[in-house]
């Protein structure tokens, strides 16, 4: 076990045996146990010295249950609760919250937990079983090195370097019910990101930039640091440009951005619901036959790799958009119950997207790694290949995109491109659209996926999209 936190395995194992016993005593049909220990280790650098250094080992258990249909949630983020002293009493306390919490429920058929492992989850590349081992002064080195890296693309230039940081995370994750679950995993994570100022004749530009692993020997601080000193820098000197409709090319981590606004679509919860475009819309060419978007909480890339979801679902992959063609939908177990029951099949079930965002509240649906799958066109060639058009690189306000209609109005910035070639920055220029006509005007989809977190993009080839310049 790589977990180095302040509840050793040994006290882990007491709390779930005397969880249990407690709950089987009690008159209710189901029950669920979740715990999460963890070590959390953060610093950053400036001017070259330790700016912050934060260590912590937050701990948590959450408790749900399931009676005549209702169901109940508690939690508590304290382990002395369970001290020698107290052990019963804290116990007990816990799970009256529950029970309370359940009475104020509505009853629902939908309510379940998940069924016994029938086999053991694939063994995911997760897990760094140095990181626990890593000295401090090398994690404090990681992020120097960053902020030495950002200043050294242009000393003159690069004024100022902010938010250079190396973060990691040593993570247990245990999960018991009383179907017979019981599955325990552990997953580590370190990563970095900085921000460098670019100034000259007046003017002010920010680039940034991160990286992140499950390994920290993946993680090349300094490939970061230039980065981002490149990324502001050429940025410098952007002017406006006519207003008109071009074609845009979206690096990948904007089309990220987009697509994350994109994935609430395709949540079970909101089709059901009415709430989103794509209700009824299974088995439908909706988007640019170049897409291709997938689920997978099997994928080690992005950052919500996992074994088992929220529920102890295996996690899977699972296609959503197949050349165009809507495929499907992501369920947890709540959401696939309640379309069988209104339908009257049985056909559905779980695609393991339970997530657990918080200790503090009950799983719910939600994505897994969530990205477009690459297509065979080099980011170099997507720009050579460009007449004349705007290649996105900054977008202002995307929490204003209307989720459900998909209407969007933007601030950006990025290169104005003639013939292939990067003429000038572009500044304080607008671009309006609808979020799923953008994904249906695709006409070309790069190579270079890569994941912001768990949502993931290659760079995006936009069939024209209206500007606003001078």
């Amino acid at each position: 076990m790589v977990c180095n936190v302040k509840v050793n395995m040994k006290e882990t194992e007491k709390i779930i045996d005397q969880t249990s016993d407690l709950l089987r005593r009690k008159t209710i049909d189901g029950y669920e146990i979740f715990l999460e220990e963890s070590s959390h280790f953060e610093v950053e650098s400036k001017e070259g010295k330790v700016d912050t250094l934060q260590a912590s080992q937050p701990w948590g258990m959450a408790l749900r249950i399931l009676h005549q249909g209702r169901t109940g949630f508690s939690y508590t983020t304290s382990s002395s609760v369970f001290s020698s002293g107290s052990a019963v009493k804290g116990l007990e306390r816990i799970v009256e919250d529950a029970m309370a919490s359940a009475e104020v429920t509505s009853p629902d058929p939908c309510f379940d937990f998940a069924h016994a492992l029938r086999e053991l989850p694939p063994v995911l590349p997760i897990v760094d079983e140095t990181l626990a081992g890593v000295s401090e002064k090398r994690k404090i080195e990681n992020a120097r090195l960053l902020e030495e890296a950002a200043r050294s693309v242009d000393t003159g230039r690069i004024k100022k370097v902010r938010k250079a940081s190396y973060q990691e995370s040593i993570s247990r994750a245990t999960l018991i019910n009383s179907n017979g679950l019981r599955f325990s995993y552990d997953v580590t994570f370190a990563s970095v990101s900085v921000m460098a100022i670019a100034e000259e004749s007046g003017e002010s530009e920010m680039g940034w930039d991160f990286d992140f692993s499950h390994f920290i020997d993946k993680i090349d601080a300094n490939k970061v640091g230039r980065e981002a000193g490149r990324r502001a820098l050429e940025r410098l000197g952007g002017k406006r440009i006519a207003s008109g409709v071009y074609p845009v090319l979206l690096e990948n981590h904007i089309a990220s951005e987009f697509l994350s606004l994109l994935a609430h679509s395709f949540l079970s919860e909101q089709v059901q619901k009415g709430k989103s475009v794509l209700h009824g819309k299974k088995g439908v060419n909706f988007f640019s036959p170049h897409l291709s978007i997938i689920d997978d909480g099997l994928m080690t890339e992005g950052a919500a790799a996992s074994p088992v979801d929220g529920e102890g679902t295996p996690s899977q992959r699972t296609p959503l958009v197949v050349k165009g063609v809507v495929r499907g939908y992501l369920y947890d177990r709540f959401w696939a119950n309640r379309e069988n029951i209104c339908s009257g099949a049985s056909g559905v079930g779980s695609t393991g997207n339970s997530r657990r965002h918080s200790i503090k509240s009950p799983p719910g649906l939600g994505t897994s790694n969530f990205f477009i799958e690459p297509g065979k066109v080099s980011f170099a060639s997507l720009i050579n290949n460009l007449e004349q058009g705007v290649m996105i690189q900054e977008v202002m306000g995307l929490h204003t995109v209307d989720p459900i209609s998909g209407d969007f109005s933007l601030g950006c910035s990025g290169q104005w491109i003639e013939k292939g070639e990067r003429v000038h920055p572009v500044k304080s220029i607008a671009i309006a659209g609808n979020l799923y006509q953008l994904f249906q005007k695709a006409a070309e989809v790069g190579d270079d996926l890569r994941f912001f977190g768990k949502i993931g993009s290659p760079s995006l080839l936009i069939d024209g999209l209206e500007v606003s310049g001078n």
